[in-house]
């Protein structure tokens, strides 16, 4: 439980630190981190206490949700929801998973032994579908829930009597 907790507090700072390069407001900055610690502790949880079979899966399902969150805080902050979610995805993106892909690409071209060539492009491709799967999970997961509530989203920021004008 305590790794639980430390996962979701640096997430939350990290989350801060990506929405407050946006310069949005105080209460966009809180969501943010909250969001944010949401997103990585339901990912922790689903990897190490129900077993999800892949790390893609498991942040799938988590920025699904902070798209569903997103969207009900846009609607209580009167803010764009992409503005509240987008930085609560930030620290989800698979970092060191790019970073080992890189450094195997390096080690095969410079290997001369045939079994470590094929040893670190193994290990390229694990790394780099790792990277790329996650990454493709987080955008879809938070776009599906936007595209499902376009209506809404695309109203948030808006007075209804404006909109009631307009169409």
């Amino acid at each position: 439980m305590s790794a639980l907790l430390n996962d979701m507090l640096f997430a939350a700072i990290a989350g801060f630190g990506f929405a407050y390069a946006c310069n949005p407001p105080l209460k966009t900055l809180i969501l943010s981190a909250f969001l944010a610690a949401i997103a990585h502790g339901l990912r922790f949880a689903l990897l190490n206490y129900f077993h999800f079979q892949t790390l893609a899966i498991a942040t799938f399902v988590a920025s699904f949700c902070i798209g569903c969150l997103g969207i009900l805080f846009a609607k209580i902050s009167k803010t764009p929801a992409e503005i509240i979610a987008f930085p609560a995805l930030i620290p989800m993106i698979p970092g060191i998973y790019a970073y080992q892909a890189i450094l195997y690409l390096f080690s095969f071209i410079r290997s001369e032994d045939i079994k470590a060539k094929t040893n670190f492009l193994i290990g390229f491709f694990d790394h780099f579908f790792t990277t790329l799967s996650v990454t493709l999970s987080l955008a879809v997961g938070v776009s599906v829930t936007l595209l499902i509530f376009f209506e809404q989203s695309f109203m948030m920021t808006r007075n209804r009597k404006e909109f009631k004008h307009i169409v």
